[in-house]
């Protein structure tokens, strides 16, 4: 693929082949998506933090509602639930299917189709937007043939429709597996000659390698606040990296866990049986609330709690906002709903003395003129 066809297509050739290369990565989402045995995930540990969304066969992708460079969006919604994620399969440049050691089968591997995305000026990076993975590659200790034949037959099908957009790759930590050799005959069993050449030259590994950095032992100052944050009513937890949105409803999110396994550390918010997200809570610094006017309140204000960290997290709209806490609706019409606005302000009048907490000038404002002041429905 000449790195020209990355940018937003320009002319009736380059719409077609931006529209050909939109549609295929559609149909291999929703080839996934048909699994019920699949778990959608977002982010790497190497950014701090994954997300995970259990469509369990239940997950529709809307309609294109966009044109131009944003033509490729997709907001994939999961029935019965408001959780729902907006990829841009526009800025995809490659499907990878991938096998390597995770942390979230104990270091055996993990089985995945990573959607690779542009960088800067269309060029091709190795970073995902979303990673679709097998759930449940393992059935008492072994694997799951049935489920590892099933990724290898989506591998081969994708690959043989388009070679130039899908690629196979097996970490070279696979060989310390103790899988290796059953992984390596059924690949080669069920892929071409040329594709299964492709899985033994790969050296990727896993978003959630057994490799990756530790994150600090001890509870996170924040923890206390951040559990309180997640019991707000009509709220949700919202994970915003580049290109991509991911929005959990808090009254969905059962708990804040932790998990340690060889020295590294990791927090869990939700059930391991629902959509959940793993975060580095050790990374978070400090806690700012805020009142923004933003469009989605008709320019009103919404009240959020951000929890930062020290540096880029990759928030297109606030460089070191790793995660927030969002009202979902504030407002009545146009009457402010006070009981949802105090409970952000009785946070804040609980924790304010804490050297990690603060809030911006907007926000202290509306404090101080209560949750029913006017200045709410004029900002």
């Amino acid at each position: 693929m000449k790195r020209s066809d990355l940018h937003e297509p320009v002319g009736n050739d380059a719409q077609q082949r931006f529209a050909a290369r939109v549609a295929f990565f559609e149909s291999v989402l929703r080839e996934w998506l048909e699994c019920e045995l699949i778990t959608i995930a977002s982010g790497s540990w190497s950014e701090g933090g994954i997300c995970e969304l259990l469509p369990r066969g239940r997950a529709q992708i809307l309609p294109p509602a966009y044109e131009g460079c944003f033509a490729g969006l997709r907001e994939l919604q999961l029935e019965g639930l408001e959780h729902h994620m907006h990829i841009d399969l526009g800025r995809v440049h490659t499907v990878v299917y991938s096998t390597a050691p995770s942390v979230c089968f104990g270091g055996r591997p993990s089985f995945e189709a990573r959607f690779l995305t542009t960088g800067a000026g269309g060029a091709p990076t190795a970073r995902w937007s979303v990673s679709l993975m097998l759930s449940q590659p393992y059935h008492k200790g072994a694997v799951n043939l049935d489920q590892l034949d099933w990724f290898l037959e989506r591998a081969r099908q994708h690959l043989e429709r388009r070679p130039d957009l899908v690629r196979f790759e097996v970490s070279s930590e696979l060989e310390k597996s103790a899988q290796s050799q059953l992984l390596r005959e059924r690949i080669r069993e069920a892929l071409p000659a040329q594709f299964a050449r492709l899985s033994v030259e790969a050296t990727t590994t896993s978003a959630a390698s057994a490799g990756s950095a530790a994150v600090n032992s001890f509870d996170p100052p924040a923890l206390g606040l951040l559990r309180e944050a997640l019991g707000f009513e009509d709220a949700a937890l919202v994970v915003n990296r580049n290109r991509t949105l991911v929005e959990f409803q808090t009254e969905k999110l059962r708990g804040v866990s932790k998990y340690v396994e060889d020295g590294h550390v990791s927090w869990q918010i939700g059930a391991c049986h629902d959509h959940h997200c793993q975060l580095a809570l050790g990374s978070v610094t400090r806690v700012l609330f805020s009142a923004e006017p933003v469009p989605c309140q008709r320019g009103r204000l919404n009240y959020t709690v951000w929890l930062l960290v020290d540096g880029p997290c990759g928030n297109p709209y606030r460089s070191a906002g790793y995660v927030s806490i969002v009202l979902n609706r504030p407002y009545d019409g146009d009457r402010p709903r006070v009981t949802l606005i105090e409970q952000v302000f009785e946070r804040y009048r609980r924790h304010r003395q804490q050297s990690w907490v603060a809030a911006d000038e907007l926000f202290l404002s509306a404090l101080e003129r209560g949750p029913s002041g006017e200045s709410l429905c004029r900002a």
